[in-house]
């Protein structure tokens, strides 16, 4: 599995990069995890290599930019924001959205969400 985390602060991050590491230990699944800040960021990464999935953790409006920037299949992409965009999330297919602040719960409930797609 070949994961994309964008933004979050580091407390965040590490939350969300634990989660997706032990949910996938669990189903004897090797998880590959990079890391990005921004849109240029994700953009570089995604012209690198390809992601089976992408996280998207980032407050306010920038989060949205960097949703609806994304060319990628949908289906594939979990969002978190500080911000209630759930509606735009639903227009845009985003398979799991959901508000900050972030959980483990909350982190293994999207995995299980982009497993069944």
């Amino acid at each position: 599995m070949e994961m994309i985390i964008c933004g979050g602060d580091s407390k965040e991050y590490s939350l969300i990069e634990k989660s997706v590491n032990d949910y996938y230990r669990d189903k004897n699944i090797p998880c590959q995890i990079r890391h990005c800040g921004d849109w240029q960021g994700l953009s570089r990464l995604i012209k690198e290599k390809t992601a089976d999935a992408i996280i998207v953790a980032q407050d306010g409006v920038s989060g949205l930019d960097i949703i609806t920037g994304l060319r990628i299949a949908s289906g594939r992409l979990i969002w978190f924001s500080d911000l209630d965009f759930s509606i735009q999330a639903y227009r845009l297919c985003v398979s799991y959205f959901d508000m900050k602040p972030i959980s483990h719960e909350k982190v293994i409930q999207a995995l299980k969400r982009i497993e069944t797609i």
